[in-house]
């Protein structure tokens, strides 16, 4: 009899001791919540049921990235082709368009920044369209630069990193590392007009959710922090200069239906931009708590 309850005792501490491994290995499992007292996830209210929603024109149906100018201008652009659109984040009006070419060229195009005078626009191949700001109605020049990364990065985000004076690139797709379950960003110099071939951050498998796909970056100009959203699992992350994870936050499937772009308006309001897919794009603001 002793020894059956020795026998029980012992079965039951393995059984335990196994399910709190597979817990902690298991990154799903993982409170999409602020884990970092430096983390400024917690100063927006992302669990919000009634944020702001800032409804746009037909045009911007597929809207993809978005970025802000220094003096607080607001700029969109759609995957289809290289039109840019000035809108007043607001009231979604928009105030002006220029194309890139003429006819406007016409791809898959993932994301837009702006960086030293200049706007910046991403293939999902990882190519980078460089040109100036144009008029209203204007088809401006642009250069081409060619990246090591191609399709199979599936390349998405693209912000400024003003401190190294270059552009960051979040990849969707294949990592580069060896390992396809992590996932990557890499840096394009603006001195140079070169990918550094290491990438800037690895996000590890082991430390983000299985789903989560980077579809748009920037960098908080207030903390030097980086944002990091993605529509595939619908979830935003913070790393820190070095990429450490500084906090995860849902992003509700019912508010955002595809969020795609992401940037921080000067009074530090944080601004995410969501394909229509059923309807028309907007923009979803969450303004900045002490």
């Amino acid at each position: 009899m002793k020894l059956l309850k020795f026998l029980f005792i012992i079965l039951t501490y393995a059984l335990l001791s196994c399910s709190k491994s597979t817990t902690s290995k298991d990154p799903s499992s993982k409170k999409n919540k602020s884990t970092d007292s430096n983390s400024q996830l917690a100063k927006y209210d992302l669990d919000s049921k009634n944020p702001a929603v800032i409804k746009l024109p037909k045009e911007l149906t597929e809207i993809s990235g978005i970025t802000m100018t220094p003096d607080g201008r607001l700029f969109a652009q759609q995957d289809e082709n290289g039109i840019i659109y000035q809108a007043d984040y607001a009231n979604g009006i928009i105030t002006k368009k220029f194309a890139l070419g003429n006819p406007v060229i016409k791809d898959d195009f993932e994301d837009i920044a702006f960086a030293n005078n200049k706007f910046y626009l991403l293939k999902s191949s990882g190519d980078i369209y460089e040109f100036d700001e144009g008029v209203d109605g204007e088809a401006v020049e642009f250069k081409i630069y060619k990246t090591e990364l191609n399709h199979a990065n599936d390349v998405e985000g693209l912000c400024f990193d003003a401190e190294t004076n270059s552009l960051l690139l979040a990849c969707k797709g294949a990592s580069g590392t060896g390992d396809n379950e992590d996932k990557t960003i890499y840096s394009f110099s603006l001195d140079s007009m070169k990918l550094n071939k290491t990438p800037r951050f690895i996000l590890s498998h082991d430390e983000i959710k299985k789903n989560f796909n980077p579809s748009g970056i920037e960098k908080n100009p207030f903390t030097g922090t980086y944002f990091i959203i993605a529509a595939n699992g619908n979830e935003i992350i913070e790393i820190s200069k070095e990429g450490k994870i500084l906090g995860r936050n849902s992003l509700p499937a019912d508010i955002h239906m595809q969020p795609e772009g992401i940037t921080f308006s000067k009074d530090r309001n944080l601004l995410i931009s969501n394909e229509g897919k059923s309807g028309k794009g907007y923009i979803v603001i969450y303004n900045y708590k002490e």
